[in-house]
């Protein structure tokens, strides 16, 4: 992402999309209200009589007060709906209109006040990330996997039917990874899975001369979804460590070390909410699914000093803190909650 013009007096910020992930980030960027300003195409309109008459589609440039968004991952944009606030005369206003914002569109967002979380997810934003492509085999089968900051995604699953030609089994692999990274995509290949599997693909690579980028192996005691969890909750290699997931998996992970060992966390909505009011509360945690209830002691705690991380539901650990209530937080010092 590419940010053009940052103007914190007005609370606008002006910014050009670069990659899809991009696309991601601004869905949990813009809110409803906000102000959004793009370049669209719409019918222009003229009035007479009461009636309405329509003319041809043109481009034009349109703000709109946003009332939903929605990323369409597969198709590659994100669309804004809302009422249009300002645009040609021969636009009517208070009339609706969705935005499709695409790679490489400019857009302005406007909001009453930006808020730190949504300051620093630009800020993460900038940085470009290599899309990891893992691959996660033993004798039977070999599943695809893709991270990137948005989530995981499963791509294909390969079966060995002929255990006594494993090579066949490990051209296949390479013939399917090959195929992917015609996209430009995946620098780098992550084998992992139980056994020595991930180790023979890759001496057969090396022994065919074979270059697919960078290489990371890594264990793991199943193939699959559930390989590619524990892959991200037990990864030795930085790369993977410092994805999204895997990074709010380490968090949830202490949080739970902390409750059993009763540490300095806190959890639940009536705990932590006490606590962050005393400012005891150093990062809190809350679940993506549950932003908008606490909107308002995210405000709080950033006053306070204190940092807040949202965390997704699309992993396991995720889930589980969402589970958990979906908040919680770590301790400048021991508190206990009044009853």
């Amino acid at each position: 992402m590419k940010i053009l013009r940052k103007d914190m007096k007005e609370q606008e910020i002006k910014l050009q999309v670069e990659s899809l992930e991009d696309l991601w980030h601004l869905k949990h960027v813009i809110e409803k209200n906000d102000l959004v300003t793009a370049k669209t195409f719409r019918k222009t309109s003229v009035k007479s009589g009461g009636e309405y008459s329509y003319g041809d589609k043109r481009p034009m440039i349109l703000t709109i007060k946003v009332e939903k968004s929605e990323w369409k991952s597969e198709e590659g944009f994100l669309r804004i709906t809302g009422q249009i606030v300002e645009g040609p005369e021969d636009v009517p206003k208070q009339a609706y209109h969705s935005l499709n914002i695409e790679l490489n569109s400019v857009i302005s967002i406007k909001k009453e006040k930006w808020k730190m979380r949504h300051l620093e997810r630009l800020e993460r934003a900038k940085i470009k990330r290599n899309e990891i492509l893992v691959c996660l085999l033993d004798r039977e089968e070999a599943d695809f996997a893709v991270l990137r900051e948005s989530g995981i995604e499963m791509k294909a699953k390969i079966e060995n039917y002929d255990k006594e030609d494993m090579e066949k089994f490990y051209e296949k692999i390479i013939a399917y990874i090959k195929e992917l990274k015609k996209s430009g995509r995946y620098e780098t290949i992550v084998f992992a899975g139980p056994g020595f599997e991930r180790e023979n693909v890759l001496k057969y690579l090396n022994e065919k001369k074979e270059k697919l980028g960078n290489v990371i192996l890594e264990h793991t005691s199943s193939t699959g979804v559930n390989g590619v969890h524990e892959l991200l909750k037990k990864a030795s290699h930085r790369l993977i460590k410092e994805s999204r997931i895997a990074k709010e998996s380490e968090y949830v992970n202490e949080i739970l070390k902390r409750i059993r060992s009763e540490g300095l966390v806190v959890y639940g909505k009536k705990e932590t909410e006490k606590a962050v009011e005393m400012g005891a509360v150093e990062i809190l945690l809350i679940s993506q699914e549950k932003v908008d209830e606490y909107e308002g002691l995210m405000e709080m705690e950033e006053k306070m000093g204190g940092k807040v991380v949202i965390i997704g539901n699309d992993h396991e650990l995720g889930e589980q803190f969402l589970h958990l209530g979906g908040i919680a937080g770590f301790l400048r010092f021991k508190f206990v909650a009044e009853t």
